[in-house]
């Protein structure tokens, strides 16, 4: 069956230098100001996605984190640890952001991404000025909806995604929580890990990312990208 999920991206961006939009501004078409909480306000976009700003004066540094509200509770019958998998393959390029490592050390930015049960997240921190702002949020906007799962990206990346696996087995404390984990969720994905393991992980191929990507964060597919026209750009 296929699966469909609710559209909804979470970004948050910590502004340093920039100053905040004035509580009477006119906003946009299509954005809407929903609620301030202690210096973070909350827009909202036509498209479903959630903006969190913060803005922050005493900081030279400017952080853009995307959450997407998918993780490993999604996935499916054979497609255990295609999300911490997939979470791997957002770094390896789109046809207008072919190195991101690369590209993201130009902008002096300190990132990662995490994989967890229920959201999988991506960010930079970067000197604060207009144009790493810019460059941030347009590389989140691309490689979520144009990246590349090609086969020889996914088998350099198998050695990185089996290390991080072989981390938590070293690790007691991980090893506890993931057989209570097993225990209390026996028939729902809460009760196996994100990371997967190294038997579903080293057996995974790009052609087995289409379903679960098309399904979930949007039309990432191997080997090519999605127009840009495509009815799920909007995730």
């Amino acid at each position: 069956m296929k699966r469909s999920f609710p559209c909804a991206w979470l970004v948050a961006l910590l502004f340093a230098s920039f100053a905040p939009f004035a509580p009477a501004a006119e906003l946009p078409d299509g954005i809407e100001r929903a609620a301030t909480v202690e210096g973070i306000t909350e827009y909202r976009l036509s498209n479903g996605l959630r903006v969190l700003l913060y803005p922050d004066s005493s900081s030279a540094r400017v952080t853009v984190n995307m959450t997407v509200l998918v993780g490993s509770r999604h996935e499916g019958y054979g497609e255990t640890g295609m999300a911490h998998l997939l979470e791997h393959m957002l770094f390896k390029g789109t046809p207008s952001h072919r190195d991101i490592p690369r590209l993201l050390k130009e902008h002096g930015a300190n990132y990662n991404g995490s994989t967890s049960f229920d959201r999988t997240n991506y960010f930079e921190t970067m000197p604060g000025t207009d144009a790493n702002l810019e460059f941030a949020v347009r590389l989140e906007a691309d490689r979520l909806v144009h990246s590349s799962v090609r086969r020889e990206d996914l088998a350099s990346e198998m050695t990185v995604v089996r290390s991080e696996f072989e981390m938590g087995e070293n690790n007691p404390e991980y090893i506890l929580n993931q057989r209570m984990m097993a225990v209390a969720y026996e028939w729902h994905n809460y009760g196996s890990p994100p990371s997967a393991t190294v038997a579903t992980s080293s057996g995974c191929r790009s052609s087995a990312c289409r379903p679960f990507t098309g399904n979930t964060t949007g039309p990432i597919t191997p080997c090519s990208s999605w127009p840009a026209s495509s009815t799920r750009t909007r995730r």
